[in-house]
């Protein structure tokens, strides 16, 4: 759980209140409008969607403990409805942290709602921000509500962990896909959450394929891509992993693999050596296309994959 100590050595180190950061994690910012009744919260952790329905509002992810007052602050500048529920994309405290605060400052009937894997992780008191408790749980797939209000949750396989969840919003034409999509680049890889480079590119394969009539992709973390710019990632991350195999077999290294990425122009985007405004504090795509390389490389020779949070990219401006 190397992850969890991660976050939790950020939040020990500073982040007791929403806009103070530590470590460079940029804080929440202004509520955007992203489609219908879609919106984005960012910062503080992952993206926090917000879907007003009928009758009450529903929170994809709610980033870092302690979250909870500054998220419900931006919430009311669009609707003074109720929270009703609660839905997360993974159980990583920086997508969940503010589960338990959210769900007291709303009162009884707040429902949660996970993958089945996502729900055994969340609900074990692991690490340093303890449980949260999930009502429902799904397998594959799942549809809540009707009309402007549906949702569709779907789980299309292993990748940043083996609970990634996407929330469809079908009136929205909008999807959150969580962190196996995070900052158009590729994912971090948490094999101790069950994540797998290997089983990615097919698993964003079924997800490009097995959704239908969706322009807005929202990043875990980051902005929100096109469809298109959604194809490409998943086009990166299958050619990272072919050609990973096609070094391995020849005898090379995983930076032989990036050399060889790194000539193809369309790859551009997803080797660039620029930091993502609001990840001062990660790495470049270049490097985490590298760290992924290397992970992938340990899966393909029976190894026990290990969680790499970062590389030095030596390009970077």
């Amino acid at each position: 759980m190397k992850r969890f100590a991660v976050l939790g050595a950020i939040v020990i180190s500073g982040i007791t209140a929403v806009g103070v950061t530590a470590q460079g994690l940029p804080g929440i910012t202004e509520i955007e409008h992203i489609s219908g009744n879609v919106y984005k919260i960012f910062g503080a952790g992952g993206n926090t969607v917000v879907f007003v329905r009928e009758n009450d509002v529903v929170l994809v992810d709610t980033k870092l403990p302690n979250s909870g007052d500054a998220i419900m602050a931006e919430v009311r500048k669009v609707t003074d409805k109720p929270i009703g529920m609660i839905i997360n994309t993974h159980s990583h405290p920086d997508h969940m942290g503010s589960n338990n605060q959210i769900s007291e400052m709303s009162g009884s009937g707040v429902q949660v709602i996970a993958h089945i894997n996502t729900e055994r992780r969340m609900e074990a008191a692991t690490g340093p921000f303890g449980a949260s408790q999930v009502d429902t749980s799904f397998t594959d797939r799942m549809t809540l509500g009707e009309g402007a209000d549906r949702i569709d949750l779907y789980y299309f396989g292993a990748g940043h962990t083996d609970g990634d969840a996407w929330i469809a919003f079908p009136a929205a034409r909008t999807v959150m896909a969580g962190d196996i999509y995070a900052w158009h680049m590729s994912p971090l890889i948490d094999p101790g959450s069950g994540g797998s480079m290997l089983a990615l590119p097919t698993t964003l394969t079924r997800a490009y394929y097995g959704m239908r009539d969706i322009d807005h992709v929202i990043q875990g973390h980051g902005g929100v891509s096109t469809w298109e710019e959604f194809r490409s990632f998943m086009q990166f991350n299958r050619a990272l992993v072919a050609q990973a195999e096609a070094t391995v077999q020849a005898g090379g290294t995983p930076e032989d693999a990036l050399e060889a990425l790194d000539r193809a122009p369309s790859f551009a985007v997803f080797l660039d050596h620029k930091l993502k405004p609001g990840l001062e504090y990660g790495g470049t795509p270049w490097s985490r296309a590298l760290i992924n390389l290397r992970v992938v490389f340990q899966e393909l020779r029976g190894e026990e994959p290990q969680l790499i949070m970062g590389v030095e990219d030596p390009h970077q401006h």
